[in-house]
């Protein structure tokens, strides 16, 4: 009796399916298909705390680093890099496909022209306070980036409750702002997200379409990963924190820190925040 085959990436045994029965790919090509993928995700994993390396925290730049990193580390030729591209983009069409992932990370990647800088705004979370005078903002995008500002993950705000991102806020205007904007009705500590039946959502898949208008107000882009990054390259910034800040801070372990640190480096460049008048 044949062992389990170890699957060298998430959802192996079910892309293979996939490819077979769905797109109808030969033996060979769904190996060499699987062989890139397990080679990105030995690079990125290998890169991350256990509890970072997730198919629903990759990103745009983890893919354009990986990519990037065939080109320059292994001198691969651009039509082989491309290849491993367009393995990875059937892999994440499966994912998102099928409801493994909710955010599709390879929309704006086209071969070897991808652009090797990220760009993220900086410095946001300083800025609360001005943000909440805007008349036409949504609460949602409020309450997110003030979630983000205090170091909460985006699975963690999605299970978050109010009194717990209240007792982290500083600005007594912004506390008072959510205060004012939340539902109290039912429960003295809903949930920051709550559904019409007091529940939290599964995931930020119905956040996003909420904050998502207020990106010409804000002046950058609003999801909840964004914002994460944004805000991670925010505080790597300040020279001035020791380690132990930045892991505080961030509730990162070392070595995804380290992983961060290297992409800020070599892939990512910032802009200071600027509140448009």
């Amino acid at each position: 009796m044949k062992g389990a085959s170890i699957s060298t990436f998430p959802y192996e045994d079910k892309f293979r399916i996939y490819c077979k029965q769905q797109k109808k790919l030969a033996d060979s090509t769904i190996s060499l298909a699987c062989s890139s993928i397990s080679t990105f995700w030995d690079y990125y994993s290998g890169s991350l705390d256990a509890t970072e390396a997730n198919v629903e925290n990759v990103t745009t730049g983890d893919i354009r680093n990986f990519l990037d990193s065939l080109e320059n580390k292994l001198h691969m030729k651009s039509n082989t890099v491309n290849k491993y591209l367009s393995h990875i983009k059937m892999y994440f069409v499966f994912l998102n496909e099928y409801g493994y992932i909710i955010t599709y990370p390879l929309l704006t990647l086209r071969g070897n022209r991808f652009n090797r800088k990220q760009h993220y705004v900086i410095g946001w979370e300083n800025h609360l306070s001005e943000l909440i005078q805007i008349k036409n903002i949504h609460p949602e995008t409020i309450k997110m980036m003030a979630a983000i500002a205090c170091g909460f993950k985006p699975k963690e705000i999605m299970i978050l409750h109010v009194n717990e991102l209240l007792v982290k806020v500083k600005e007594n205007d912004v506390r008072e702002y959510i205060q004012n904007h939340t539902n109290f009705a039912n429960n003295d500590n809903p949930y920051l997200f709550a559904r019409r039946d007091g529940k939290h959502y599964a995931s930020d898949f119905n956040i996003n379409p909420k904050i998502a208008p207020d990106r010409s107000i804000v002046g950058m882009p609003l999801t909840t990963h964004k914002l994460r990054m944004s805000y991670v390259y925010s505080v790597l910034s300040n020279s001035k924190l020791r380690e132990a800040d930045y892991i505080e801070k961030l509730h990162l372990s070392m070595k995804t820190l380290n992983y961060y640190r290297k992409n800020m480096t070599l892939y990512v460049e910032t802009s200071k925040f600027e509140l448009k008048k």
